[in-house]
């Protein structure tokens, strides 16, 4: 008498096969697809045509200083009218170097930078998912080489996903000097 070890083992290796389903999908959830840390974007502005609005910039490098590894955020061979500027968690000040990848313009100095000195304050989110920053805006300077004015509205960079960092440039026109 033969037994048929196949119907033997089939039910052990399906209920095996079973709990692994549910430990996977009781594990993964989609919680943290949404965007949870706070990452400052920034959009640029200047006066053409008469009026305030977006300008894409070109030509244009954008780095961290002091920033471990490869800080270059922006390599500026295209024109770019946003950019994401992501803030430290290890420090309460970051700043950027805005330089012209013009031989030209590098070589009479006109490179700007932007520093951002702020309050982290960490929030839980999960256990998925861990701890987010939010940064409060206590002061923000820049050279004004190329930078007219930076504006953070609010004065809060939360997890929202908008602009919330304004970045107007000189565009060589007459500004509006009730625009910030």
């Amino acid at each position: 008498m033969r037994k048929d070890f196949s119907k033997l083992y089939l039910l052990p290796v399906s209920l095996i096969f079973l709990l692994f389903i549910i430990i996977v999908e009781g594990c993964s959830t989609d919680e943290c697809y949404d965007n949870r840390n706070a990452l400052p974007y920034a959009g640029f502005y200047g006066y053409m045509d008469g009026k305030m609005g977006s300008v894409s910039v070109d030509s244009m490098e954008v780095y961290g200083v002091n920033v471990p590894g490869d800080s270059i955020l922006w390599e500026g061979k295209r024109s770019l009218s946003s950019l994401y500027l992501p803030f430290r968690i290890d420090s309460d000040t970051t700043t950027y170097v805005f330089h012209p990848i013009s031989r030209i313009l590098s070589m009479l100095g006109l490179t700007d930078t932007v520093t951002f000195i702020y309050d982290r304050e960490a929030r839980f989110v999960s256990s998925a998912c861990g701890a987010s920053y939010l940064y409060k805006i206590k002061e923000i300077r820049h050279s004004g080489i190329l930078i007219d004015s930076v504006v953070c509205p609010g004065m809060e960079i939360t997890n929202a996903n908008r602009e919330n960092i304004q970045i107007y440039f000189y565009t060589g026109e007459e500004t509006d000097p009730t625009i910030p």
